[in-house]
């Protein structure tokens, strides 16, 4: 016989001699590093380690990370361990959006529940499973009924559950009660405090709680779990910077950081930036009270980006090998409003900035786009094609375009032209940034900060940009000065390019895009008289989406 024979008969022997787990067991309750290994199948890393023991040896737990770090992953091990580990265990599981508890841990749990059943050394020799079999000797499978829906949960016959719900229904979420209890949180950061408010009223009776999280804001409970109740709460802080990938330099574990992600990274927000800290080695941003768009901000709206994909064909845009009828093949739900494409247009040599396109439709942001070296027909040839892809049947899309110097005045005569020719294509609407704003002008000095502002409204009213990090950082670049002049005045161009070596494109493509001229909101009203006429622009660039919420 071979050595790979002999083991296998060693393994089917022991398999005969050995009794079967039976759950709930007491034999990985102050172990869950071995259930993991041998009932999980699943090898972790030291930060895995260290956050599995913590959660066993504390009742509340506190974990700051930066991205791919196995956060989910983790969390839904966690479940599993208390699951099997206590009699008459609920473990309830939560997070900002049914996006992030559906589709990312009840998903992750799903796949490691369907995985289980052999150990991390039976899968190594058996990878698909078919000599050994599940269970394999020194594993066990998962008992229970399991729902697609973590709502639906799982549950066992002797009451014991993992059920998922969002942070928007605090009522569900508190209104569980046990002996033991344990409480999930994914993306802690953006959880309102009323959902932590309803739990602690659980808590009373031996409840836990673990929070997992980006520490994108500075409020909150997980923020005030690492300062004002850092008494509380045992804390834990990852960086993307720590994984077995980024430390070897090669791929350890499929999924995490890699050292290349890591070096992206580093080139594109700079190391010393509150995003990379954040985002990257998991701390927290602070003095972030003079920045429009925090990290937090811009991580919500690209939440709610991700929100709003298409959930019969998760974001994919077919079903079944058909296109999806729900969103038409986008993978997104339908979006409601004008079609506006924002351009800030760039030189045709392509040795300087990019030309950037944002196509926006309502509060969603639909396509963002760039290129080099288009002259004037190579941006007017990107716009119709933009237009062409996402315009509605007897829609005229708007066009909100930055006709700042040579560049945006050949541009704007360029379209122009085009638009006299073909007067229900589009609609076009000029922009000087450096024009004296026309819209609360004691307020806000020139267009550029009435843009800003404008936009600043938008998030707040819950726009959604997806994930970017060029725009990202050009977001969060951005401050309010006071003038001397009393105005409010965004941080200038030629500071933001010197922050990040670029000019901010895809921040004024988007900026733009949100800009809704007054004149095309008033069209249904009775014309002008000519007096007026002549006073006022046809249309009026410099109108915004509202009225802008005055700065205090």
């Amino acid at each position: 016989m071979t050595v790979a024979g002999d083991l296998l008969a060693a393994l089917h022997a022991m398999l005969e001699e050995s009794s079967s787990v039976r759950w709930p067991s007491a034999k990985y309750r102050d172990d869950p590093v071995a259930f993991f290994r041998e009932v999980l199948g699943v090898e972790p890393w030291s930060k895995q380690i260290e956050v599995i023991e913590t959660v066993r040896d504390h009742p509340r737990v506190a974990v700051a990370s930066g991205h791919k770090v196995s956060k989910s992953h983790t969390a839904a091990g966690v479940a599993l361990w208390y699951y099997c580990s206590f009699p008459d265990a609920r473990v309830v599981m939560s997070s900002t959006t049914s996006r992030q508890v559906d589709q990312i841990l009840w998903r992750e749990l799903q796949m490691m529940r369907a995985r289980s059943g052999a150990c991390v050394e039976c899968k190594r020799i058996d990878p698909d499973g078919r000599r050994i079999g599940r269970p394999c000797p020194h594993s066990a499978i998962i008992d229970g009924d399991i729902g697609q829906l973590a709502r639906t949960g799982l549950k066992s016959d002797d009451f014991r559950e993992i059920v998922g719900f969002t942070a928007r229904e605090a009522e569900a979420v508190a209104g569980i009660s046990g002996r033991n209890l344990l409480y999930i949180i994914d993306e802690a950061s953006g959880v309102p405090d009323v959902i932590f408010e309803a739990i602690e009223g659980n808590r009373a009776g031996g409840a836990r709680i673990v929070l997992f999280s980006n520490p994108t804001r500075t409020m909150g409970e997980f923020f005030e779990a690492f300062h004002g109740k850092s008494k509380l709460y045992k804390t834990i802080q990852i960086s993307s910077e720590e994984t077995p990938n980024v430390i070897e330099g090669k791929l350890i574990i499929p999924g995490l950081a890699t050292r290349e992600w890591i070096e992206e990274k580093r080139e594109e927000w700079g190391e010393d930036s509150p995003i990379y800290r954040v985002r990257v080695r998991g701390e927290f941003a602070l003095n972030e009270d003079g920045k429009i768009f925090s990290v937090h901000t811009i991580t919500e709206a690209e939440r709610r980006w991700k929100e709003s994909t298409c959930d019969p064909c998760e974001g994919v845009g077919r079903v079944r090998d058909r296109v999806c009828d729900v969103c038409d093949g986008s993978g997104m739900r339908p979006a409601s409003g004008r079609l506006y494409i924002g351009v800030d247009p760039a030189g045709a040599t392509g040795t300087g900035d990019e030309s950037a396109f944002c196509v926006r439709r309502g509060l969603r942001v639909i396509e963002l786009v760039t290129a080099r070296g288009l002259d004037e027909e190579g941006h007017l040839g990107h716009i119709l094609g933009l237009v062409r892809k996402h315009k509605l049947p007897r829609e005229t899309p708007v066009v909100v375009f930055d006709r700042e110097g040579k560049i945006g005045g050949n541009l704007f005569g360029h379209l122009r032209g085009y638009r006299d020719a073909n007067r229900d294509a589009i609609e076009l609407v000029p922009v000087r940034a450096s024009d004296r704003s026309q819209r609360q002008p004691l307020v806000y000095d020139r267009q550029r900060d009435a843009l800003a502002a404008n936009l600043e409204a938008w998030f707040k009213d819950g726009g959604q940009i997806p994930e970017d990090t060029r725009l990202a950082a050009e977001l969060h670049s951005l401050e309010w000065h006071q003038h001397y002049n009393g105005r409010l005045k965004v941080t200038p161009k030629k500071e933001i390019k010197k922050l990040l070596g670029r000019s901010p494109d895809r921040y004024d493509a988007l900026s733009l895009a949100c800009w809704e001229p007054l004149s095309l909101r008033q069209e249904a009203q009775p014309a002008r008289d000519a007096q007026e006429d002549e006073v006022m622009p046809t249309i009026d660039p410099y109108a915004g989406r509202r009225a802008f919420r005055r700065h205090r």
